[in-house]
């Protein structure tokens, strides 16, 4: 909650959660002038919580969706990424990818042609069967070391962070019914591949590999709509490794599946909302008399 005057005053912004999202509202503020506060149930220091998801992200820049206000964050999220190829910390990878879909519509009719480098439509011999493929350049990121850095940026700028049991599910005055949880599980291995694909032609077979700076790669995966277990599935596991070693056999080190080098075995909770991302901001009562505050829900 936050009161945005515009006087000379410092305007102060409380921000709940510290996943990558909540982390990145408060960057962008804090680089703006405002006071910012972070409280979040989990903090990027908790890299073995199962209860939020940028601990366990691939995570590659890849669009979902046709809806142009959404469309417009994934451009800017890779204008973004993009200039930060230059960071000395090397946060940001920069990759070859292969997607395939079941169809033209699982291509999003291609908008995102002029905002990645080297896309090419696949000829139909080059996809599995019954599949249709593109080829692009697209960026990685290694998302535990990313948001551990954007919690060090933070703090050099005085955001103040504090631990609370919050979620916007049950929250008071937000208590979003359309919240749920998207379970993911994932392996992590390590693999000198640098080509990321992503294998959805079969949404019963669906598979993905992520490279990620630092010689890590994210095989997965799952997406449970609704699913709260975060215990590990071992034969979904070996079921991902095996579907990834069919999509590119160099993730092993020899002897198929085998020789694959696991390093852990991630399970996490995706936010997601019935419905789609909600972005509003709504002015609320703030204490006694005629104060009032505005809530960005996002």
């Amino acid at each position: 909650m936050s009161n945005f005057n515009t006087g000379n005053e410092q305007r102060r912004v409380v921000v709940l959660g510290a996943g990558v999202l909540g982390l990145t509202s408060a960057l962008v503020l804090a680089r703006q002038g405002y006071k910012v506060h972070i409280i979040a149930r989990d903090m990027p220091s908790d890299k073995d919580s199962q209860a939020f998801a940028s601990p366990w992200a691939g995570a590659n820049w890849c669009p979902f969706g046709t809806v142009p206000r959404i469309c417009e964050w994934e451009k800017e999220t890779f204008k973004t990424f993009t200039q930060m190829l230059a960071h000395p910390s090397k946060l940001v990878m920069r990759l070859p990818a292969t997607r395939f879909e079941s169809n033209e519509a699982g291509l999003l009719g291609h908008w995102y042609k002029s905002v990645v480098p080297s896309y090419e439509v696949l000829p139909k011999e080059a996809c599995p069967p019954g599949a249709v493929g593109v080829k692009f350049e697209t960026l990685s990121v290694n998302s535990p070391v990313y948001i551990v850095w954007l919690e060090s940026e933070l703090k050099k700028l005085g955001v103040i962070f504090a631990r609370r049991q919050v979620g916007a599910k049950s929250l008071g005055g937000v208590n979003d019914a359309d919240v749920e949880p998207i379970r993911g599980q994932t392996v992590l291995i390590r693999s000198k591949v640098v080509e990321c694909t992503m294998d959805a032609h079969d949404h019963s077979n669906v598979g993905y590999i992520i490279p990620r700076p630092g010689g890590e790669v994210i095989c997965g995966g799952s997406y449970g709509v609704g699913n709260w277990d975060t215990s590990t599935d071992f034969e979904l596991a070996r079921l991902i490794l095996e579907r990834c070693y069919a999509l590119n056999p160099a993730i092993s080190n020899g002897g198929g599946v085998d020789g694959i080098e696991v390093l852990r075995h991630n399970v996490g909770l995706r936010p997601s909302r019935r419905g789609g991302p909600r972005l509003e901001a709504e002015t609320v009562p703030v204490g006694k008399g005629s104060k009032t505050g505005t809530v960005v829900h996002a």
